[in-house]
């Protein structure tokens, strides 16, 4: 993982205050054991060894449909990219954690391989955590922005914090 400096050409406190109210895109985790999906297996079956219940959830707001698209577009033009697949903002409740995972994607089949991105749009609060392969970020501060080695990258987000935990991520 690379570290690539502030991203603070982007109003990170709008943003998130423009979510704080709204419905999640969808709450997750959104596959399940069992579904047909390729690679969700090495995913559902580490999860249902270690027994992960009810604090295993994070909501999910897609660009273009809770947040607007010219977000995403800032962003590519600060990492350099000029498209991307999937953009969206993770938000973890106070309690809550999503476990160690790679992001299975629907379309897994047809996908290659892309470049992935995150950036920490919140202010740097106790109890934040990200882990990224080998990599734990704590305390990062607000815009801190990462190219993952792969966008199969293994990662977990935990909040242990007293507020809730938002990531901004692209790839």
């Amino acid at each position: 993982m690379k570290y690539l400096g502030i991203c603070d050409i982007i109003d990170w406190d709008s943003v998130i205050k423009s979510l704080e109210h709204q419905t999640p895109t969808y709450i997750g985790p959104s596959h399940k054991l069992g579904d047909p999906i390729p690679g969700l297996s090495e995913v559902t079956d580490i999860w249902q060894r270690a027994k992960f219940g009810a604090n295993a959830e994070w909501d999910m707001f897609i660009s273009g449909d809770a947040f607007d698209i010219s977000i995403a577009e800032q962003f590519m033009d600060y990492v350099g990219i000029d498209n991307y697949n999937t953009c969206w903002i993770s938000r973890i409740r106070p309690g809550k954690m999503a476990p160690w995972h790679w992001d299975v994607n629907d379309n897994e089949a047809e996908l290659g391989e892309f470049r992935r991105f995150h950036c920490h749009i919140g202010k740097p609060v106790h109890g934040h955590v990200l882990v990224v392969d080998d990599k734990c970020l704590y305390n990062q501060p607000q815009g801190s922005t990462y190219e993952w080695n792969s966008r199969k990258s293994w990662h977990a987000g935990m909040n242990a914090g007293l507020t809730p935990k938002y990531l901004f991520n692209i790839w």
